[in-house]
């Protein structure tokens, strides 16, 4: 985070170019910048948490849209956002050894909240004659858009079943070739991850012939020996059409800050975001299968404002 959130003495923090305050706003207090993808978390937090945060800490929350979730790690570590969804398993790598062209160790990052699994979906067309996770040797398999947390799982994924990336004709293509790309016959099957329902995992359904693949729970007990970050997970019956509940793996969720956010405003954050939970539920199913005994068991260390409310919960040693 930047020194002038730390002081909190008037400055108003923007993410970049073309940021204004808003009209008959003072810059004099801070902002606190939130990315997102879609928004159905945090656009109903941010609100709960404008409306409450300023009673107990004198700062406004701002939303940064992005398309993918990709950068989120690397801009909380430049001190570019300040919080922002990630998966787990990126996150520990993200921390322990770093990805991307980081350089090495990203150790800014800090947990805050463990929240909700997030399914990594196997669909696959009829014509490919894929019926499992192990007939994708020799496929053209959408793997993600390059260096994104989709490739990270994925990679693991295969690994735990006896493939590599080099085993399949793995595709870096944009997000929006996924869709023409299926229609045509020119990718066999995606791996796609993100909340139910997707949008985009909707709109692949709707290609004809392209249905779920199951990966089994025999199939993740041996990709956890790869990636310990993935467990057993599944698609509920009819989230996309007419299909039974689809078995599959999933990997948890982290709300991850920058380190140095002030203990205060960080502690107020995640007790306000504990205390939204049930009606952050209604934007987002998944928030209702939180477990609250380990929402604190992030796998990169808590910010000390966070560890602080799980202590007054005693949730946290």
């Amino acid at each position: 985070m930047k020194a002038s959130l730390k002081t909190l003495l008037g400055v108003v923090l923007f993410a970049g170019a073309g940021c204004q305050p808003p009209v008959g706003k003072t810059n004099s207090v801070p902002v606190v910048r939130m990315a997102t993808v879609l928004g159905r978390v945090m656009n109903p937090f941010s609100e709960a948490l404008n409306r409450t945060l300023p009673e107990h800490f004198p700062a406004r929350i701002e939303i940064q849209r992005s398309k993918t979730s990709e950068s989120h790690l690397k801009h909380i570590e430049a001190g570019e956002i300040d919080f922002a969804m990630v998966q787990t398993d990126v996150a520990y790598l993200a921390y322990s050894k770093g990805i991307g062209d980081s350089g090495g160790p990203q150790r800014k990052l800090r947990g805050v909240a463990l929240l909700y699994t997030n399914p990594v979906r196997l669909l696959a067309t009829q014509a490919s004659g894929i019926r499992d996770i192990v007939d994708l040797r020799g496929k053209r398999v959408f793997v993600g858009t390059g260096h994104n947390p989709t490739e990270f799982t994925v990679k693991m994924a295969l690994e735990g079943v006896g493939l590599s990336l080099a085993d399949i004709k793995a595709q870096w293509i944009p997000n929006e070739a996924i869709v023409p790309g299926l229609r045509e016959g020119k990718l066999d099957a995606v791996f796609a991850r993100g909340n139910d329902p997707s949008p985009a995992v909707q709109e692949m359904m709707q290609v004809p012939g392209v249905s779920f693949i199951p990966i089994t729970a025999g199939q993740i007990e041996k990709m956890y020996e790869y990636n310990p970050f993935l467990h057993s997970t599944s698609i509920p019956a009819g989230m996309y059409g007419r299909h039974p509940e689809i078995e599959t793996a999933g990997v948890d969720m982290l709300l991850a800050c920058h380190d140095d956010l002030p203990e205060e405003l960080v502690y107020w954050i995640t007790r306000i975001l504990f205390e939204s939970l049930p009606t952050l539920a209604d934007s987002l199913n998944s928030l209702r299968q939180i477990d609250f005994e380990h929402i604190q068991a992030s796998p990169i260390p808590l910010h000390p404002g966070a560890a602080r409310y799980y202590r007054e919960r005693e949730l946290f040693p």
